[in-house]
This record gives structure tokens, C-alpha cells and sequence, in this order.
């Protein structure tokens, strides 16, 4: 449940957050191109505006949630130790918690001075329902690093995959609403924007030269991971990551109908950011060519879509004058496939 925004100490940490006081606390001391979700100084902008509500607080005192695994800095869990290359880009230099999906994965949420302190309140056993101020509580709850002792698990999850199924085996695609959790949009609209902002990204490639692309970047490439099994479960059957691209059209810009290369025999297109900021859905639509005929998919920020893109033929028209958009295309194939992943 949601319920409009109206505690006091909220409406001040909404203030300052937007402007009101400087900023110059934890963040900081983080590189601003690095990648990090510091929820202490949570970019409340940049979250979709679906999700920029307060939540109604549940009841019960908090406790740690038990899938979450706390790591100071520069420490990470040991399943991760691996995976040095997808997390060389990101800000390692706080404590983390890193909060394990019902898939299985770890995603991580960057905790600084006060949400750590309010966090060992939390742990000590000393927290009440009412010991915390509400925005530690709301975010904390919200990244799933606590939980209260009333919360029963509702299967929400396992119903939109199971029903997600259906439609991908049926039609070929299948909408994914509210795919990243809403405090990794905002993250990630903060960390793409300043790679575009400072020209770490290029503008242009073979498609479009109205596009900044990126090939296989790090933190994409992480989400990439994590997403392999909820399209798994979509597609029903097993697949495996092969490369992932980021696309951030300017006005004019337009995605001619075309098909996939094999290296693409499962798709998920996220929408990532759009200006100016959208509402609800973006009024920019993926078009897609079924065997029942075209279908056109809004979304908003953070949904994707599932899609078997070297059978559907698919396209955007031209993007509005000043409009820019930018989508993150998560690529997969069967688990067996033996070709080039590039």
C-alpha cells in the first residue's frame, strides 16, 4: 500500500535531499563515477515517480533480515569474490548490504553514518516501531535490509512470472512491470547520466547517430547477471547472458524495424530514464510485429519487456523534439548455444 507524502521529518528530508541543504555529506567521499545506491542520500528525483511515495509502515518491531549480508568497506560476500570485473566500476569505498533476491542474487545498498547507526539499533534488538524516523524506516524496509516481525511474504513475485510465462510462450513477449527495484533506477539514472555529462560514453553507432551506446558496461553487466534468472523462468527454459547495450536516444532519434541477430534469442529491454520526467508511462512505445499482429508497449521507468527479438520484428518511431530517452537491452541465449556471445 501507498499513501500520499505527509510527515513533517519526510517533507524536510525530501527538502534537503532536493536542494534545500548542501549535499556535501557521504556522497562525497564516494567517486562521483563510480556506481553506488547510497541510501542515506537516496537521489529522490531520480526515482520513478510511481515509487516516490511513502509507504504505509507495517507493524512490529524490525529486525535484519535474514537474506542480507552486511560488508564494511572494500569487503564483499565470498559468492562475489569472482566477479572483480563486473564490480571494477563500482564504489566499494562504504558499507554495503547486500540483499539476496528470491531468484538467489545479491544486489547491493550503499549505507551511510545515520543509516548505519540506525541499523545497529536494529540489530542490537533495541528498535521499536516507533524508535526510528520515518525515512530510515520506509527506506531501510524498502531495500530489504529489515523486515518486521508482522510482515508475511505475499506471492507477488511467483504470480507476474508465472502470468509473464504465459504470454512469452503464447506471443513471444511479455511485459515485466517494475523489473528494478526503484532505488537502482534512480542509481543507475544518476551514474549514466555522468558518463554521458563527462563523454565517457560515445555518441553514435552503426544503428544511430543519434544514441550515446554503450557496449557491455560493467554495472549493466552486473544487472545483466541478476536478471538471468527471472528470464529463465519467463522463457522457461535455461539461458545464459551473451552481451548487454545501452542506448540513450536524442530527439530525432528512431529505431527502425528490424529483427535480432542470434546472439539476442531472448531479449529484455529496460526503460531506464526519459526527459522530461514521465508520470507514468513514457510516450515513447516499442512496437512489435506478432503473429496476431503489431503490439505496442508503453513503460515506465524500470519495467521491461521480455521479448524474442530474432523473431519479432520490432521499432520505435521518432523521438519527439525534446524528448531523449535511454533503455538498457539485456541480451540472452539457450543455455546450450555455442556461438560468440558478443
Amino acid at each position: 500500500m501507498a499513501s500520499p507524502v505527509s510527515n513533517s521529518a519526510w517533507v524536510q528530508w525530501m527538502e534537503s535531499l532536493m536542494g534545500g541543504v548542501s549535499r556535501e555529506r557521504c556522497s562525497a567521499a564516494l567517486p562521483s563515477d563510480r556506481f553506488y545506491c547510497l541510501l542515506d542520500e537516496l537521489p529522490l528525483h531520480l526515482l520513478p515517480r510511481s515509487a516516490a511515495r511513502v509507504k504505509r509502515l507495517q507493524g512490529g518491531n524490525l529486525r535484519l533480515n535474514p537474506n542480507c549480508i552486511l560488508c564494511p568497506a572494500g569487503k564483499l560476500p565470498e559468492e562475489l569474490a569472482g566477479e572483480s570485473e563486473v564490480l571494477s566500476a563500482f564504489a566499494l569505498q562504504a558499507t554495503i548490504a547486500w540483499v539476496r533476491q528470491p531468484g538467489g542474487s545479491l544486489i547491493p545498498f550503499w549505507l551511510g553514518p545515520k543509516l548505519q547507526a540506525a541499523l545497529r539499533e536494529v540489530t542490537s534488538g533495541e528498535t521499536t516501531k516507533a524508535s526510528l524516523d520515518p525515512f530510515s524506516r520506509w527506506v531501510l524496509e524498502t531495500a530489504g535490509i529489515v523486515c518486521s516481525d508482522e510482515v508475511t511474504k505475499r506471492p507477488e513475485r511467483q504470480q507476474t512470472i508465472t502470468k509473464a510465462s504465459a504470454l512469452f510462450r503464447d506471443k513471444g513477449y511479455a511485459p515485466l512491470p517494475g523489473l528494478i527495484h526503484p532505488f537502482h533506477v534512480a542509481a543507475l539514472r544518476r551514474y549514466y547520466r555522468h558518463k554521458i555529462r563527462t563523454g565517457a560514453i560515445p555518441l553514435g553507432d552503426g544503428q544511430s547517430p543519434l544514441r550515446y551506446v554503450a557496449y557491455n558496461d560493467p554495472v549493466a553487466r552486473f544487472f545483466h547477471q541478476r536478471l538471468t534468472s527471472t528470464l529463465s523462468a519467463v522463457a522457461g527454459e535455461p539461458i545464459k547472458p551473451s552481451y548487454v547495450y545501452l542506448a540513450s536516444y536524442l530527439s530525432g532519434a528512431e529505431l527502425r524495424k528490424h529483427t535480432d541477430r542470434e546472439q539476442c534469442e531472448f531479449s529484455i529491454t529496460l526503460c531506464l530514464d526519459f526527459s522530461p520526467e514521465p508520470a507514468l508511462a513514457t510516450p515513447w512505445p516499442i512496437h512489435l510485429d506478432t503473429t496476431t499482429g503489431k503490439v505496442t508497449v508503453y513503460q515506465a521507468l524500470g519495467d521491461g519487456l521480455a521479448y524474442r527479438g530474432t523473431r519479432l520484428p520490432h521499432c520505435r518511431s521518432k523521438l519527439a523534439e525534446g524528448q531523449t530517452s535511454t533503455s538498457i537491452f539485456f541480451h540472452y541465449v539457450a543455455a546450450d548455444f555455442t556461438g560468440s556471445l558478443d
